[in-house]
């Protein structure tokens, strides 16, 4: 009795088994995840160029999504400065734009990211469209939780012409994605750097390998060396170097990384986001005794060079770090306020960056989606180099 009671056990005990691996194979055959390894990340699995090769097999949402993209592609090759983009949504403005006189020195970008895609993103673009900047930089996610880019790549028209974006965890979680927003905006790798009037960007991906002896370590390396006669030097990435709310261990490699490679070629800002609100340090160096000495779970204490709520001299040295992660996903609650904050708010809106006073002078707002600058500051150089 026993023997037929175990036999009837195992009998259904493998029907069981043989249901799950039915249910479940479709489920990881649609798997977009990046060949990416936490622990022991390869460079050799990039070849910063898209390839498909590079990624898990996925299944395409549809066939008419490489004509959607092709058809993009065809559209944005077509604009010129003076098109009018729109979009099928009463609700965001749409952007002309005007070829500028580049003999003006005065103006301003904004910088903002973790956009995702609801009524607070629109109300974001329309207030950013409002202040009409000639440049907007993103700090990653630009998507989130979402099977397709298209609701971004529809949202994002009006401004598109204008954007120099970061990739973030969002971005990348998903190789159709992934692909989408590369194809969008025209990268060839995931990490550049490029130049606008008298400032020098780079945009880091913290999304793929970036520590030392890395290809993109390397490619920031050589490309600070050749900032020799540039006024301003500004990072935006997605991960902070500085963390108040998540991953935490990654920033500190961020900051044991490239901390002190920013001091050395004298980086002005970094812009990241990833935590969900807006917040600005007092400007900092690496505190290199500190970092090595400690535990990875003790909270960083950087140098501060300047106790100055607003106003910075260019000879007081020190980087000035910031979290804008107020596009429009859903913010979160300030949980740590370290003393090295100068203002830490859980607000809606962007970073509003003008360049004054001949070049000379960096002066940066935060603009709430109500119509109101919670944060100004400003930031002097004596000695320009153009």
């Amino acid at each position: 009795m026993k023997k037929i009671l175990n036999h009837n056990i195992i009998i259904v005990i493998i029907i069981i088994s043989g249901i799950s691996i039915f249910f479940f194979i479709p489920y990881f055959g649609e798997s977009y995840a990046i060949k990416k390894d936490s622990k022991n990340i390869n460079d050799s699995g990039y070849d910063y160029e898209f390839n498909i090769e590079n990624y898990f097999e996925y299944k395409k949402e549809n066939d008419n999504n490489n004509d959607i993209l092709k058809n993009q592609k065809s559209d944005i090759k077509n604009r010129d400065n003076t098109t009018t983009t729109t979009i099928n949504d009463s609700n965001i403005i749409s952007l002309k734009q005007t070829t500028k006189d580049n003999s003006i020195t005065d103006y301003n970008f904004v910088a903002v990211g973790d956009w995702y895609c609801n009524e607070e993103t629109k109300k974001t673009i329309n207030n950013i469209l409002a202040i009409h900047p000639e440049l907007i930089i993103t700090t990653g996610d630009q998507v989130k939780e979402s099977p397709s880019a298209q609701c971004w790549i529809d949202m994002s028209k009006p401004i598109h012409d204008k954007l120099k974006i970061a990739i973030g965890n969002h971005d990348a979680e998903f190789a159709n994605i992934y692909k989408q927003i590369v194809d969008y905006h025209q990268l060839k790798s995931p990490y550049y750097s490029h130049d606008f009037r008298n400032i020098h960007f780079i945009s880091i991906s913290t999304e793929h390998p970036f520590e030392k002896g890395s290809k993109q370590y390397e490619f920031i390396k050589n490309d600070l060396d050749k900032t020799s006669e540039i006024d301003w030097i500004i990072v935006h990435q997605h991960k902070p170097l500085y963390s108040t709310n998540q991953d935490k261990v990654e920033a500190e490699q961020l900051r044991d990384t490239y901390q002190l490679l920013f001091q050395q070629y004298v980086v002005d800002l970094v812009i990241s986001s990833h935590n969900q609100y807006y917040e600005r340090t007092y400007p900092m160096i690496y505190n290199d005794e500190y970092e090595k000495t400690t535990n990875k779970k003790v909270e960083p204490q950087p140098i501060i060079t300047s106790y100055s709520q607003s106003e910075y001299e260019d000879t007081e040295d020190g980087i000035i770090f910031l979290t804008v992660g107020t596009a429009g996903d859903e913010l979160n609650k300030i949980k740590e306020r370290p003393g090295f904050y100068v203002v830490q708010q859980s607000k809606f809106g962007f970073l509003n960056v003008k360049i004054e006073n001949n070049g000379k002078t960096l002066a940066g707002e935060f603009h709430t989606n109500d119509g109101k600058v919670i944060d100004h500051f400003k930031l002097n150089k004596h000695n320009l180099f153009k």
